[in-house]
């Protein structure tokens, strides 16, 4: 049996990769699920970049194998993920002639080539040679889309297929959320629930392995949305289900989120992709789903050979009521099974008697129990999914946390600049161009600047109103020079923005300046016709109803600044290897004068945005590491609640956008209203939590990317500095702003990452051979290269009999080096 987990390596940093991977095995997993993100490999058409920081694909890779982990690399490569432009890089929307992902020649020539490159780059971690790779995806999710394309769908999925076993490599491949057969690939679920679907695929895909590639136990968060959160009872009770009814890998998306950095996100996601995983954002346990799924995960693996060894069963009805029922895996006559007692009502407990043992089945929840043999009278009852152990129950009163060791920055540490514009890199048109065409997705932002004459309509009116119809994601608009507003729309949705036209403008026969900044807050992840996606100026600009589309534009593409944080010093440009803005200097920023400063500059066009360089106090970091306990490490998190909205970078690493913006309250927020694990979780209707707080208000501070008193390789910058950037786009407090570490801690010893558990790891059983006869079809050479990188055994029939039908090319000897 599989239980694996997704944890993205983009997501966190290779300092963080041993530590989560050890956690997840003490969860009780024996796999690791990950994505591979094309357009952090490939930016540019034909430079690679496969080993740099967190693109370090065989660094994860091996990692895993060290940690005795499997690997299901998922190379799509369209991974949707919430990822920015689904992991397509923008390079590939320019290719002529392209389609993306139907039976487009151009598209499947790129797609091709790249993932010939993957694979020789993961070659080294494949079966053969001792390496952890157990199977491989090809696309992603397609079934949603392979209708909309017609017949070209259907040919773009047959060679999807044909082009996986072109590979020749000796794994099995997968298509998840597939819906029609494709020779050659085993199809897949995703989702909230998956038991349902078995019955069907038993009789449509006979001998095939049951996969679920993703168990979703909660939901991602876009700005301005309450917290997801999925109760354990329910996550417990699908999984338990998955395999009462036949299912032999589930895996969880996500295990770990982590951080979207820099601009990876989609459209308005926050940077944090905490997911409310196991593992939190940070690297530490969600204890209560953490614990309780260990369980379950510890008992599968436990009674593995019982469930692969048998046929699966049909449901026998308990207490003569159609909601329970029993899944019996065994021989009821011997004693010798293990059986899944099932109550799916929603509302009721019933009391049942099985094999002499009289249980109460808890509604909505499944109970797990295993005969003893003839020589006991009644079966042992091993788990209830609706049932937290008191240990679960505690970690419920004791929620991970940060607790604040700074309670402010000093002004002394920090400087500003406003943000000014120039004329360079300008594009003119006649119209407003569309914004990815100019900015190619480098940048989130584009200057849109015309002059027109103050229509007559303006001056007729009490109302002047500027219109942009069909705009997206932001608009921040000016006029001569100076700051109105900002609006923003919703998801990957286009928007009408209007906003108020001040009078100082309005005079007869005058002309008016007006600029538009907009921002783009993720490049859509998951829609048909993904290469025709745009953003900007889309629609008509009307002017008091004058529509003023048509005359001068000049589009200019980023901001002052962008380029220079990527580096160690603000007060140094010279050692950002950019001499954008050599020729300005930033201030000392006072507190006090506050006002003022910015009044200089209020005449300047963006002089409401600013740069403010923080150089962190790193002794505070040190006497806070050196008051920790024994052996445990700070993971820092920076409380932005000060500020509004912009983005940040620490010592030259871009942390990410973030956006001070408040979810509903509980009382206009249905979803915050109604909680109960006894019902069909969906993240729109139910569980929402942190209702009329913060979407986002701490963002992480990886220690790798910290100069910390026992700094690592990884450290960037000089010795003992670390400078915090932060582009404000509206208004905030920077001397406000505090550090943070985050804690989740549990009574008990502590463990060896810092964390805090008392809970000892599941049992792995007996070491041997079996899952590589089933899950690797490389004959026999399989006992050697499961031997040489010590994994665990688990007979799959399902996947034996699927390998029976497939041929692989011949393979090597295969000896690993560890």
């Amino acid at each position: 049996m599989l239980t694996s987990g997704a944890i993205h390596y983009p997501r966190s940093t290779p300092g963080m990769w041993d530590s989560l991977m050890k956690k997840a095995k003490k969860g009780g997993l024996n796999t690791i699920d990950t994505y591979v993100f094309w357009n952090m490999h490939e930016p540019t058409k034909g430079e690679y970049d496969f080993y740099t920081d967190r693109a370090n694909l065989p660094l994860f890779l091996e990692t895993a194998r060290k940690n005795g982990l499997f690997v299901m690399l998922r190379i799509g490569p369209y991974v949707c993920a919430e990822w920015n432009f689904g992991g397509y890089p923008q390079w590939l929307r320019h290719e002529p002639g392209i389609v993306f992902r139907t039976y487009s020649e151009p598209f499947m020539r790129e797609m091709k080539r790249f993932m010939t490159k993957v694979i020789e780059v993961v070659e080294p971690f494949m079966p053969e040679n001792g390496g952890p790779i157990i199977a491989m995806q090809i696309e992603n999710e397609y079934g949603d889309h392979q209708r909309e394309f017609g017949k070209d769908g259907d040919r773009y999925a047959t060679w999807c297929g044909e082009t996986a076993m072109g590979f020749n490599v000796s794994v099995p491949w997968v298509m998840c959320h597939q819906y029609y057969r494709v020779d050659g690939i085993i199809p897949t679920q995703n989702g909230f629930y998956s038991h349902q679907q078995l019955k069907r695929f038993h009789r449509d895909y006979p001998g095939m392995p049951d996969m679920w590639t993703e168990m979703w136990p909660a939901w991602f968060q876009r700005w301005g949305e309450p917290a997801p959160y999925r109760p354990i009872e329910d996550i417990a009770y699908a999984v338990a289900k998955w395999f009462a009814y036949g299912g032999s890998y589930v895996a969880y998306y996500m295990y770990q989120g982590g951080t979207n950095f820099g601009r990876t996100s989609g459209p308005f996601i926050t940077t944090s992709y905490d997911y409310d995983g196991f593992i939190d954002e940070y690297g530490l346990e969600n204890w209560p789903k953490y614990l309780h799924l260990q369980q379950l995960h510890q008992l599968i693996l436990e009674n593995e050979q019982l469930l692969t060894e048998n046929d699966v069963p049909e449901p026998v009805r308990l207490a003569d009521d159609p909601s329970a029922n029993a899944h019996v895996y065994g021989n009821l006559d011997s004693h010798t099974y293990l059986a899944f007692l099932i109550n799916s009502d929603s509302s009721r407990d019933i009391t049942v008697t099985f094999d002499g043992l009289e249980t109460e089945l808890p509604r909505w929840s499944v109970s797990v129990v295993r005969g003893l043999g003839k020589s006991q009278k009644q079966p042992e009852l091993l788990y209830n999914t609706a049932n937290l152990s008191q240990q679960v129950k505690r970690a419920q009163e004791h929620p991970p946390k940060f607790e604040k060791i700074s309670s402010g920055l000093k002004t002394s540490e920090m400087r500003w600049r406003p943000l000014r514009t120039t004329r360079e890199r300008t594009v003119t048109a006649k119209r407003p161009a569309e914004q990815l065409s100019i900015t190619d997705d480098k940048t989130d932002y584009l200057w849109y600047r015309t002059r027109v004459t103050v229509p007559t309509e303006c001056l007729q009116e009490s109302d002047a109103k500027l219109v942009l119809h069909d705009a997206g994601d932001v608009a921040f608009v000016y006029f001569n020079d100076k700051f109105a507003s900002m609006q923003h729309g919703q998801q990957d949705r286009l928007a009408t923005f209007t906003f108020d036209v001040p009078e100082r403008v309005l005079v007869q026969n005058s002309t008016v300046d007006i600029a538009i900044l907009s921002q783009t807050m993720g490049i859509a992840h998951n829609q048909r016709h993904m290469e025709a996606y745009s953003r900007g100026l889309l629609g008509s600009v009307t002017l008091c109803g004058h529509d003023i589309t048509e005359g001068t534009w000049e589009m200019q593409p980023g901001l002052e600044g962008e380029l220079l944080v990527a580096g160690d010093s603000p007060l140094d440009p010279h050692q950002h290897g950019s001499t954008e803005l050599l020729d300005t200097t930033w201030e000392r920023y006072d507190p006090a004068q506050r006002k003022l400063q910015t009044q200089r500059q209020e005449t300047d066009l963006g002089a409401h945005m600013r740069w403010y360089a923080i150089e962190l106090d790193s002794n505070m970091l040190a006497q806070a590491q050196e008051a920790a306990q024994d052996g445990e490490k700070f993971l820092y998190g920076v409380d932005l609640s000060p500020m509004t909205k912009g983005q940040l970078w620490i010592n030259g690493h871009h942390l990410g956008r973030y956006w001070l913006r408040r979810a509903p309250s509980k009382e206009h927020h249905r979803p915050c209203q109604r909680c109960e694990y006894s019902d069909w979780y969906s993240p729109d209707h139910m569980c929402r939590q942190l209702c009329g707080e913060i979407s986002q208000r701490y963002y992480h501070l990886p220690r790798s990317y910290l100069n910390l008193p026992s700094a690592s390789s990884r450290s960037v910058g000089p010795s003992g500095i670390n400078t915090l950037y932060v582009l404000e786009e509206l208004d905030g407090h920077p001397e406000r702003i505090s550090i943070a570490r985050r804690v989740s801690r549990l009574p008990g010893d502590k463990d060896d990452d810092g964390g805090r558990h008392d809970t000892p790891p599941p049992s792995r059983g007996k070491m041997g051979c079996g899952i590589w006869g089933w899950m690797l079809a490389v004959g026999t050479i399989v006992c050697a290269a499961a031997a040489a990188v010590g994994l665990g055994t688990m007979l799959f029939r399902a996947f034996t009999r699927w390998r029976a039908r497939r041929e692989y090319a011949p393979l090597g000897n295969g000896d690993s080096s560890d």
